[in-house]
């Protein structure tokens, strides 16, 4: 739990208000870019412009899940404090950027600036497709006891983590009192209760989404269900997959898509498609991340929605697991201006720019100096802070070797499990033997 003290540090009594998630301040966009390129590899991936002037790409999926203009605004205060340097944004959907970024790994043609993750910092490094950070740190004279966490691999920082992230349930009030529940689900009992009741397929209403695209495996929504009862994957790092917390997990999953209350096309849904869903009041529960309250806000301003915890197994009494990812930054080994890119990712984790950052993103800011400032007294927000608080962080997955591989084999077991092709038992030896395969 130091990650999340040490966040809660950083808070202080600035605020007494709300935390994390990975943005989407616009849940209808698809992917946009900053400077009208959706190729997250560059042939020059920061190539000189007129003058000799510096260019640097940026392969990230931040700009579209912020507010229009925040990220860009930020990049264009960079460059005026940094003159002769361009940051030339290149952004898109979080799960098009992982696909673009491991295309241009393979070939040594990443961005100069690639946001990652611990989902995928463990085989770009591997890899050798990102760059040693705790040499930069050195060089610069940057101290890394002022980052939260400072996550490193056999002894080196590879990705700086910018902002936290949390992965809570959301709740659409107006279906659930529709349907006569007055009070948020705590159980899986009482969520599959109230599952049942709000699903009417000849509206095109469903309970919750369940995105289990094994092409682009993203977000926490079969996973937060285990975690969120004290289930883990792993046990000292290895893999754990025969116990009876798992098959309960994937009963659950199995007689929730069974029971025709998961949206339609689960197994080629993307996680902005989940997050559309809920905006348009298609779906009565969604787990998501913190940050898409403010887009939800502006997509639907009539929507009424609350913030709660994932539902537990029924007689559960131990802490509540949360799911937790985060935004991190990289630097390609192959970027020819590692030290202006450094520049960048300092900018970054500034005071003041990762407050901001955190503020607009509504995510925990990587910087202990940094405070969000979030509006005081918005009870989501208020709401958020509490779950967050009474839950324990989760982020089993982050560093693993082939992480994303290892996200696509679940999703991949998963999909065989709901369409009848495999028994739960089935399911469990296929994850054991292949993590293990994996992580040994």
């Amino acid at each position: 739990m130091q990650r999340k003290l040490a966040m809660v540090a950083a808070l202080g009594a600035a605020t007494a208000l709300a935390l994390a998630g990975c943005s989407s301040s616009n849940p209808g966009t698809g992917g946009t870019t900053g400077s009208g390129s959706t190729d997250g590899s560059s042939g020059s991936t920061d190539g000189g412009g007129s003058g000799g002037d510096i260019t640097l790409d940026f392969s990230q999926w931040w700009e579209v899940e912020l507010a229009p203009g925040v990220m860009r605004g930020l990049m264009d205060r960079f460059e005026e404090e940094n003159p002769g340097v361009t940051v030339n944004l290149i952004s898109n959907p979080y799960s098009a950027t992982v696909d673009l970024q491991t295309s241009a790994a393979a070939t040594g043609t990443l961005a100069c600036l690639v946001a990652i993750n611990g989902a995928s910092v463990y085989d770009l490094k591997t890899q050798g497709a990102i760059t040693n950070l705790s040499t930069l740190m050195d060089e610069a004279g940057f101290d890394p006891s002022t980052l939260v966490s400072n996550d490193q691999i056999d002894g080196a920082t590879y990705m700086v983590r910018a902002l936290n992230f949390a992965y809570p349930m959301y709740y659409n009030l107006d279906l659930l009192e529709a349907a006569g529940i007055t009070k948020l689900p705590e159980t899986r009992s009482e969520f599959e209760d109230a599952a049942t009741k709000v699903t009417n397929p000849d509206t095109n209403v469903y309970a919750w989404s369940l995105p289990i695209n094994v092409q682009s495996p993203a977000g926490f929504d079969s996973q937060s269900w285990l975690w969120a009862s004290g289930g883990r994957f792993l046990k000292d790092r290895k893999p754990n997959f025969e116990t009876p917390e798992i098959a309960n997990w994937l009963g659950f999953l199995k007689s929730q898509y069974d029971a025709g209350v998961i949206t339609p096309g689960a197994f080629t849904q993307q996680e902005q498609q989940k997050v559309e869903e809920f905006t348009a009041g298609r779906n009565a529960m969604m787990n998501g991340s913190l940050a898409h309250i403010s887009g939800i806000r502006e997509s639907n301003p009539d929507l009424s929605f609350d913030i709660g915890y994932v539902p537990v197994e029924d007689g559960f009494t131990g802490e509540r697991g949360l799911a937790g990812a985060s935004w991190g930054m990289g630097i390609a080994e192959n970027c020819e201006h590692k030290a202006e890119a450094w520049k960048l990712v300092e900018f970054v984790m500034s005071t003041d720019v990762n407050s901001e950052l955190a503020t607009e993103a509504t995510g925990f800011p990587g910087s202990v100096d940094a405070v969000p400032g979030y509006v005081d007294g918005d009870p989501l927000y208020e709401k958020a802070f509490e779950v967050y608080q009474n839950s324990e962080f989760v982020t089993e997955l982050e560093g693993l070797p082939n992480a994303l591989d290892l996200n696509r084999n679940l999703n991949e077991n998963l999909v065989r499990l709901l369409q009848g092709d495999a028994t739960i038992e089935e399911t469990q030896s296929s994850l054991q033997e292949y993590w293990t395969g994996v992580l040994g």
